[in-house]
Parts: C-alpha cells; sequence; structure tokens
C-alpha cells in the first residue's frame, strides 16, 4: 500500500490512513515497520507446535483402593 500526499502538505499510509507524516521518508519508515511486525507475527503463529489434547483420565477406581 503506498503513502499519498494530503491536502495539508502531510502524508498518510494508505487510502484511510490520518495524515499524519511530515515527510514521505517517515511515511515509507511507518509503512516497513508495519510490514515487520505483521510479518512477525506470522512467523510466531508458525512456530509454534500443534497442542494435541491430553487423554481424560479413568475415573473408575482402580481394585483394591477405595
Amino acid at each position: 500500500m503506498p503513502c499519498y500526499k494530503c491536502s495539508n502538505g502531510k502524508y498518510k499510509y494508505g487510502q484511510r490512513g490520518n495524515c499524519q507524516f511530515d515527510t514521505l521518508e517517515a511515511c515509507h519508515k511507518a509503512e516497513q515497520a508495519i510490514h515487520a511486525r505483521e510479518n512477525d507475527k506470522g512467523d510466531n503463529v508458525a512456530a509454534k507446535p500443534d497442542k494435541k489434547p491430553m487423554p481424560k483420565p479413568d475415573k473408575k477406581p482402580k481394585p483394591g483402593k477405595m
């Protein structure tokens, strides 16, 4: 998603972003940080091992114990 110049002279990231960046370079740095954060989240999710549910223990009393 590109950075756009707003009517007030500032820049925003994407069409729905806020006009908050003073320079185009600042907007691009924010864009890189957003993509790095998104990639980091995806890597963490992929790195987690699948957890299998533990089997439920038998609730029957063992012979000789009561």
